[in-house]
């Protein structure tokens, strides 16, 4: 089932529905082990829409793309995909000719597999970074991947293609909705994964839609955009934007329910609320992270720096640790925020700072708290999800951002990641 937070309430006309991906009517997936990770744990996933679908992608910003990125971005027909596949396990990423060559090969083969034409499929891959890809066990695994689709249109098939698709997840992030339109109802499904190097800015985070409204390439890619922004470009796990990062989404229209101006708003305000689900789900599986805050910033000059506020607190490593140590050390926030503003050219801007409903800064002093506002922050610093509210004495542009504390756990896994 979809993640649940308090920080993505579902709309009431949406309603959890077993089958991830392959709840819409008209796709199937698969997720089988080709050997690329050990102990015969599913590796290689790949989705089909049985019809031809419209879809929409967002993918890194990172100069160093990896090479499915690469290809997909630059060589797929992006706005009429019909088939992904993925591998886990290794990113194909600093592979050069040979990398990209590799990704063109994953996509030939199952391209030839689906009966397809090439530009219909597109290719991710997530793992470990500057290693060749071992092409003869991947081949094997498409050919299986394959092999399975026409079984795979249930829920078991989607579980696996969400465990496959896993790098350091702890778990899976899938599920799917009942949207209730006035026009009838759709469905919405979906698979992530993504727990280190995350900051997205379209880390190595990948999430597929899959959808069977009857909506235009132009609206769908809209809705897919605008989700993404709201979601996934707001959160961060460590500040670092991967080689990898990719969200495709694909809409066949099986249902025959097309949407009107308000249906297509209320799949869109579904769809934000499904995505920042799993995205707050990926910042609370951060790589040993334990709370999830969501920053909020007001009263900026604008846009840009409300972001930049945001952005300098959420990826402190002193704030963070603070937040895995339950200990709300205000001054480590205030100094993060002039950070940001001096680098604006701000000489002085006071600021106020809240955890929930306890205001412990006001006006850049410290506020007084008496003894119930002492327990009730320490009840606060307690809980796995955690509301920071930091408020400037400017205009009032906001920006909002969800992060992770950073704990020992962090340091010991990326340590031990083997290159």
């Amino acid at each position: 089932m979809l993640p649940q937070s308090r920080f993505a309430p579902l709309p009431p006309f949406a309603k959890p529905v077993p089958g991830g991906l392959t709840a819409p009517k008209g796709f199937k997936v698969a997720g089988v082990a080709s050997g690329v990770k050990r102990k015969g744990k599913l590796d290689l996933a790949m989705l089909l829409s049985e019809r031809p679908a419209v879809s929409a992608a967002t993918f890194t910003s990172n100069a160093v793309a990896a090479a499915p990125v690469r290809l997909t971005r630059e060589s797929s027909d992006c706005a009429h995909l019909q088939a992904v596949v993925v591998n886990a396990g290794n990113a194909n990423a600093v592979t050069g000719k040979q990398g990209l060559a590799d990704a063109a090969r994953m996509r030939l083969l199952t391209a030839n597999h689906l009966r397809l034409p090439v530009e219909q499929v597109a290719v991710c891959s997530t793992g470990l970074i500057g290693v060749h890809l071992p092409m003869e066990k991947i081949e094997r695994g498409i050919a299986a991947a394959a092999a399975a689709l026409p079984a795979g249109g249930d829920v078991a098939a989607a579980e696996d293609f969400a465990a496959a698709i896993r790098t350091t997840d702890k778990h899976a992030k899938t599920g799917a909705l009942d949207v209730a339109l006035p026009e009838g109802t759709v469905r919405l499904g979906f698979a992530a994964k993504g727990c280190g190097m995350i900051s997205p800015n379209m880390a190595t985070m990948l999430c597929f839609v899959t959808c069977d409204a009857a909506v235009s390439g132009d609206e769908w890619t809209t809705l897919l955009h605008t989700a993404v922004d709201r979601s996934f470009n707001r959160i961060t796990v460590d500040g670092q934007e991967s080689t990898n990062d990719t969200v495709l989404g694909f809409c066949n229209g099986a249902s025959s329910v097309r949407p009107g101006t308000e249906g297509l708003a209320m799949l869109g305000e579904a769809l934000d609320a499904a995505l920042l689900a799993l995205a707050v789900s990926i910042v609370a599986d951060g790589e040993g992270s334990t709370r999830t805050m969501r920053l909020t910033v007001t009263g900026a000059k604008d846009q840009e720096g409300a972001e930049a506020v945001a952005r300098a607190v959420a990826n402190s490593p002193l704030v963070k640790t603070a937040f895995y140590g339950r200990d709300p050390n205000w001054g480590r926030i205030m100094q993060a925020i002039g950070q940001a503003l001096g680098r604006e050219g701000h000489t002085h801007l006071p600021a106020g700072i809240a955890y929930e409903d306890v205001v412990i800064v006001e006006e850049g002093h410290p506020a007084d708290l008496d003894e119930d506002h002492t327990a009730r922050l320490h009840e606060i610093m307690h809980q796995p999800e955690i509301d920071l509210t930091v408020a400037l004495n400017g205009p009032g542009e906001e920006a909002t951002v969800y992060f992770s504390d950073l704990t020992h756990a962090y340091v010991t896994l990326n340590a031990e990641y083997s290159t």
